[in-house]
């Protein structure tokens, strides 16, 4: 047995926990529909191709995906010229979506609630050479920022929505 096998098995275990708390947190939607509203909640309006890139569906799954959410008053569709049509958040989806991004980031906080101000530095500095790692092995950075608070995240050169400007800023802090 290889060295690193319990830890990556603890590792598996510990995602799974996560995204089994998140999923709860998402209610009576779909993770697919709740990553579809945070991912537009943070980078505005989309085209429904985009959409299902960035929630890992095919396009007529998402177009089914947008007919239902828009069914629930969430979305709406906008024509732009031609045969392009974009997705964007109703008022109720956006407040939809601040919902379920905080139920998503207290499900989260669940887990480190006890770790002391030095292990969370420690986490933080290796939550953030993994999450390089995945970029760096050609990880789609859409996809895996799909349902972060760019708000409130300090990895800001993962971030595909996040500006040149940005980028400075945050490393001049």
């Amino acid at each position: 047995m290889d060295d690193m096998t319990p830890v990556s098995n603890k590792l598996a275990a510990l995602a799974q926990a996560i995204v089994d708390a998140a999923d709860d947190a998402t209610e009576d939607l779909s993770p697919s529909a709740a990553a579809a509203l945070m991912s537009l909640k943070a980078r505005g309006p989309q085209s429904v191709g985009t959409v299902a890139q960035l929630v890992g569906l095919t396009h007529s799954a998402a177009v089914r995906l947008v007919d239902r959410l828009e069914k629930d008053w969430l979305v709406r569709r906008q024509r732009r010229g031609g045969r392009e049509v974009m997705v964007e958040l109703t008022s109720r989806g956006k407040r939809r979506a601040s919902t379920l991004q905080e139920k998503r980031i207290i499900a989260a906080e669940g887990f480190v609630k006890d770790l002391n101000p030095s292990e969370i530095g420690a986490l933080d500095l290796l939550l953030h050479r993994l999450l390089d790692a995945v970029v760096e092995d050609g990880g789609d950075i859409g996809r895996l920022c799909r349902m972060c608070d760019t708000g409130t995240c300090d990895c800001h050169h993962l971030h595909p929505t996040t500006t040149e400007e940005e980028r400075i800023a945050a490393a001049g802090e």
